[in-house]
C-alpha cells in the first residue's frame, strides 16, 4: 500500500470519526446508528465496515480519541515549569474544562449504560491510574520545593482524583457552561489547598 493510499484511508477513517463523535454527542451511543454515521458523511453504510467491524468499535475509537486529548492537555500541565501550587490548580481547571467539552468521554464514563461496554471499563481504569499519577507527580513537586505538607502522595492524589470525580455529574447536570462551574471549583480548590499548603 502507498503512502498515498494510507493517507487517503486515514483521512477517511478521521472523517467517520469526526461524524459519529457529533452524532453520539447529540443522539447518544444507543440512539446513533451506523445509518445515521454514513448519511452524515453522505456515503454507503457498507463504505464504513471497510475501516470498522460495527458501531461499538467506532464509539471505542471516538472514546480513545477524546481520553487522548484529554490526557496530552493533562501531561502538558504536569511537563511545565509552573509552580506546584498554580499547576495543580491548573490541572483540575483545565481537566473540568477539557471534560466539559468532550461530551462523549464524560458521558460513557459516568453514565451506568455504558458501564455493560467492556472497553469503557478499561478506559476508566486505565485513566484513573494516570490521573492519580500525574497528580502524586505534582504534590511529590510540591513537597520537594516545600510547598505542600503531605505524608502519603499517592493516598492524596487518590484522594483529589475522586474529589474531581465526585464535583463532575453535579456540575455539569447543573449547567453545560464550564464558566459557571469555574467559581465551584475554585472554592473546592481553595478548600483542598487550604489543608495542602505549608503554612
Amino acid at each position: 500500500m502507498t503512502n498515498e493510499n494510507l493517507n487517503y484511508n486515514e483521512s477517511v477513517r478521521v472523517s467517520i470519526l469526526e461524524a459519529a463523535q457529533g452524532l453520539f454527542s447529540k443522539f447518544g451511543y444507543k440512539k446513533t446508528t451506523m445509518e445515521d454515521i454514513a448519511q452524515e458523511l453522505h456515503k454507503g453504510k457498507s463504505s464504513l465496515y471497510y475501516y470498522f467491524k460495527n458501531k461499538e468499535e467506532i464509539f471505542q475509537a471516538v472514546i480513545d480519541w477524546e481520553q487522548t486529548v484529554l490526557l496530552s492537555k493533562l501531561h502538558e500541565i504536569v511537563d511545565s515549569e509552573q509552580e506546584p501550587k498554580d499547576k495543580l490548580n491548573n490541572y483540575v481547571l483545565v481537566r473540568m474544562k477539557t471534560i466539559s467539552e468532550l461530551d462523549n468521554y464524560f458521558k460513557a464514563l459516568t453514565d451506568e449504560k455504558s458501564g455493560g461496554l467492556e472497553f469503557v471499563r478499561k478506559v476508566k481504569e486505565s485513566s484513573e491510574k494516570e490521573e492519580i499519577d500525574m497528580i502524586k507527580t505534582i504534590l511529590e513537586e510540591g513537597i520537594a520545593s516545600d510547598t505542600f505538607q503531605l505524608k502519603n502522595t499517592l493516598m492524596g492524589a487518590t484522594a483529589l482524583a475522586l474529589a474531581m470525580k465526585g464535583l463532575e455529574v453535579p456540575m455539569f447536570n447543573a449547567t453545560n457552561k464550564f464558566e459557571d462551574v469555574i467559581e465551584h471549583v475554585q472554592n473546592v480548590m481553595n478548600i483542598l489547598f487550604f489543608g495542602l499548603i505549608k503554612r
